[in-house]
């Protein structure tokens, strides 16, 4: 650097300057969908370009094959979670990018207590005015009838008798397990048998079991978790989950990296990849 050059940086940083207002000239962006006239009065991000996240699978998996580094799943088995992961990598691949530049995150919603009975009383306190309106959708689970005023009873020996998992709904099977366990129908909803991403319920452990047993099968690189009560949900999973999975050597006790970029072990990049066609 001249002579020129130094003096206008140590100004610069005398003065608290970030950049020479007189040597930065409009961008005048115009693209089909985004236009900017720029500069933007910020740094730029210290991971480059922001980590784009692609929601769903299935036929999405060929957008997030294409362009994101993340995928936020909705699967409820470890089969469904390897099929969508899987079409992720595959979308990458052809591509022309990296199938392990594309992370496939799976979705928890974890009931934490030291036991599950105290898990499940826990849920009923936070969701309990929204279980009745379920009675009759978990029945169509369970191929029954069931009613509302049925919801503080266990199922009736003849309903467990008739009661079959529908081949339609992969939520059904652990519907029918935990109802043959005695618990009624309230109970058994506040399980998390109806929600959209698999429940474990009760000690820490349950979860960690979870968390094992679907990264070992390959069905997620991670897992997004959706906590039941945020006041005390989050500080719970930290201080008793993930011990348990450093103990197990699932997850670190460092970070390698300071962005969430370096987190996932993805490259740096701005504007589109140029790998993919």
């Amino acid at each position: 650097m001249g002579q020129l050059g130094q003096g206008r940086l140590a100004q610069g940083r005398g003065a608290g300057l970030f950049a020479d207002p007189d040597q930065i000239t409009p961008i005048n962006l115009q693209g089909q969908y985004v236009a900017s006239r720029g500069p933007l009065p910020i740094p730029p991000s210290e991971q480059g370009q922001p980590v784009i996240f692609s929601a769903g699978g299935g036929e999405y998996g060929l957008i997030a094959g294409r362009y994101a580094s993340g995928v936020v799943g909705a699967a409820y088995t470890i089969e469904d979670a390897r099929a969508q992961r899987q079409a992720a990598r595959d979308a990458a691949e052809q591509a022309g990018r990296d199938p392990d530049e594309v992370k496939y995150f799976a979705g928890v919603m974890p009931a934490i207590a030291p036991t599950v009975r105290e898990a499940v009383d826990r849920r009923l306190r936070i969701g309990e005015f929204l279980l009745s309106t379920r009675v009759p959708y978990l029945g169509s689970m369970l191929g029954i009838p069931l009613s509302p005023s049925q919801i503080d009873e266990p199922l009736t020996p003849e309903q467990l008798a008739a009661a079959r998992p529908s081949p339609f709904d992969p939520r059904s099977p652990r519907a029918l397990e935990v109802a043959r366990e005695g618990w009624t129908i309230r109970e058994i909803l506040a399980h998390g048998v109806i929600d959209y991403h698999p429940t474990p319920v009760g000690p820490a452990s349950v979860t960690a079991d979870h968390l094992q047993e679907w990264f070992e099968a390959r069905a997620a690189d991670g897992f997004w978790i959706s906590i039941d009560a945020y006041e005390d949900g989050i500080d719970t999973f930290v201080d008793e989950v993930v011990p348990i999975l450093q103990e197990r050597g699932l997850f670190h006790t460092e970070y390698e990296g300071t962005t969430l970029r370096e987190h996932l072990g993805v490259p740096e990049q701005y504007g589109l990849d140029p790998r993919v066609s």
